[in-house]
């Protein structure tokens, strides 16, 4: 029975063009990096936000353009952009943003496949 939903969901997916979210952190923080990320690109749009710690990165389109931003937690519940960029950002783009490399590999992992930002 398992296998069969797992299979009708796939199904759906497919048919449906159906993309699921892939957020990773407090659901807070990703409202917060989002809404921050959209202050910057008025008019843009933003895809998924992965937080680490106060970390975050977050995909944005905008027209036909997109790329990654990175972000550091300055206070509270405010996120300041420290990285912003075309195309995918790997984690030594990261790492020398000032991310450590554990919080930029983690945060380059978990992205559904071929829409990673690293």
């Amino acid at each position: 029975m398992r296998k069969f939903l797992l299979g009708l969901v796939a199904l759906s997916v497919v048919t449906t063009g159906l993309v699921f979210a892939a957020d990773v952190g407090p659901k807070a923080d990703v409202a917060a990096v989002r809404a921050a990320q959209l202050q910057k690109i008025k008019g843009g749009q933003t895809g998924d936000v992965h937080v680490v710690g106060n970390y975050a990165l977050v995909q944005w389109y905008w027209g036909e353009a997109s790329g990654a931003a990175a972000f550091k937690r300055s206070s509270g519940e405010r996120w300041s952009r420290i990285l912003a960029g075309g195309g995918a950002s790997p984690v030594a783009v990261l790492v020398a943003a000032g991310i450590p490399a554990s919080i930029a590999r983690q945060l380059c992992s978990g992205w559904p496949q071929g829409h990673s930002p690293c």
